[in-house]
């Protein structure tokens, strides 16, 4: 499949990171699937067909075919007509709203329940001791003595 992805970017005389933005994917991800350290997800086959809409897909998947799609001018008629769901007239949809505002105008009637939040007090903290990191790879550690109790 690599082969063939370098194939679509001569074609489009694309470099793999143009590729790669050019189909919505990250400039590693297209370095990994040409170095074949990764092999290409359906995510990625399903973004180089939607971009390059010229690609047969079984030649691209599976190496079977011409790389470009057959056109031909029945394709028009031999696709299945999509049907609109809503057909006729829209139905006036004011009904709906007044229903919505009817809910609305009940849930605002609503009373609150306010609830009493207790602040319970942390005790303090105090420091025991600090360490200091150098950029040469040392630290110094200073630790605190606490007050003697007389």
């Amino acid at each position: 499949m690599k082969d063939r992805i370098r194939k679509i970017m001569e074609l489009e005389s694309s470099t793999p990171s143009r590729f790669a933005e050019s189909i919505g994917i990250q400039r590693a991800a297209m370095s990994h699937i040409l170095s074949g350290r990764n092999n290409p997800s359906l995510d990625v086959m399903t973004k180089i067909l939607e971009r390059y809409t010229y690609v047969n897909p079984d030649w691209l998947l599976f190496g079977k075919g011409d790389m470009r799609r057959v056109s031909t001018s029945n394709d028009a008629s031999n696709s299945p007509q999509e049907n609109s769901i809503f057909e006729g007239n829209p139905e006036d949809d004011s009904v709906y709203r007044e229903e919505n505002g009817d809910k609305m105008a009940v849930s605002g009637n609503k009373s609150t329940v306010v609830e009493k939040v207790i602040i319970q007090e942390k005790p303090s903290k105090t420091i025991n001791k600090i360490m200091v990191f150098y950029s040469d790879n040392t630290f110094d550690t200073f630790v605190l003595e606490k007050e003697k109790k007389e």
